[in-house]
């Protein structure tokens, strides 16, 4: 087996396509389909269903997806380690493939992302939104090469993660919602109000499920996809929404929505994440390291010493 050939081998697999499969390598696709031919020809057996213009791993194709991503993990590594210190980052290329919840696509990635392009100027970064199902079977099945996931812990046997950040969630609503006047809120006061929920299977959604269970309120609900648009109509007065903190920055700054004064104060993790078979090359490891740096808790301001008795404005004497 050629690695050559399992690169492309795992390319088909992942986009489903050879037309794809050759743009994302910048191959022609006679050289995909003959890249395939002769792997299939080397294992004895169809690694592919032809059905029609769509293409489906057989059950042999299945089997070697792993380990196909194992050698070429290991080739990837071996050819980092015999470069060692020497390599030039700006020369580094292929593609590195990541997701991330929406809001932490737009608000906490953009600038780490930013840093890892100015590292690695020929790198190749696909990056799009995965909620914690999606991302986890992204990881396993070799589709994503890492991602970031907004929960409580993650303990998912096939990954391992580390927490990089805190992010608090907060409890929102129109400004002149009667909730926002009051210096508290209890869990048991929503259940006269429209709550606003993201769907199921999302962290912020799995707090305030419990948080209802354990108070007995039924409010009514009205369930969204997107961040984006639950935090638009919490602002339009349609309800009161659970949102990560970094996400109402901006509409809190300009008055458009408020933070209402919430009893509980639920805090949920920043994790990066990897197969747990995964070996991070030299673009994981920086990616980590700026993300690390980027979210980095702001050092406390030093404390400052009290001016003597007998000191004046302008530091004259008395």
């Amino acid at each position: 087996m050629e690695l050559k050939h399992l690169v492309t081998f795992l390319a088909v697999a992942r986009e489903l396509s050879f037309t794809r499969a050759a743009r994302d390598l910048d191959y022609v696709q006679s050289s995909v389909t003959a890249h395939i031919q002769a792997l299939e020809a080397d294992l004895g057996v169809p690694l592919f269903e032809r059905l029609g213009r769509r293409v489906a791993l057989t059950d042999a194709g299945r089997e070697l997806r792993p380990r196909a991503q194992h050698l070429v993990g290991y080739a990837e590594q071996t050819r980092e380690a015999v470069a060692g210190a020497a390599a030039d980052p700006r020369e580094i290329r292929g593609t590195l493939r990541i997701a991330a919840p929406e809001s932490l696509c737009a608000y906490r990635l953009p600038a780490v992302l930013s840093a890892l392009k100015e590292r690695f100027p020929l790198l190749r970064v696909v990056f799009g939104p995965a909620g914690r199902s999606a991302l986890v079977a992204g990881l396993e099945d070799g589709t994503l090469d890492a991602g970031f996931l907004l929960e409580e812990s993650v303990d998912h046997p096939m990954t391992v993660a580390e927490r990089m950040a805190r992010e608090p969630l907060r409890l929102v609503a129109h400004p002149h919602h009667p909730l926002a006047a009051r210096e508290r809120v209890a869990t048991a006061e929503l259940a006269g109000e429209t709550l606003l929920v993201i769907e199921r299977g999302c962290a912020q959604r799995d707090v305030i499920d419990r948080e209802l269970r354990r108070t007995g309120a039924r409010p009514p609900t009205m369930e969204f996809v997107s961040v984006e648009a639950l935090k638009r109509c919490a602002a339009a007065g349609l309800g009161v929404a659970l949102v990560p903190e970094a996400t109402i920055a901006d509409e809190a700054g300009r008055g458009e929505l408020a933070v209402l004064p919430w009893t509980v104060a639920p805090v949920l993790g920043v994790h990066y994440v990897l197969h747990r078979d995964r070996r991070p090359t030299l673009v994981l490891r920086t990616l980590a390291g700026l993300a690390r740096t980027a979210w980095r808790p702001p050092a406390p301001a030093p404390a400052t010493a009290p001016a003597p008795a007998d000191a004046v404005p302008g530091g004259g004497p008395a």
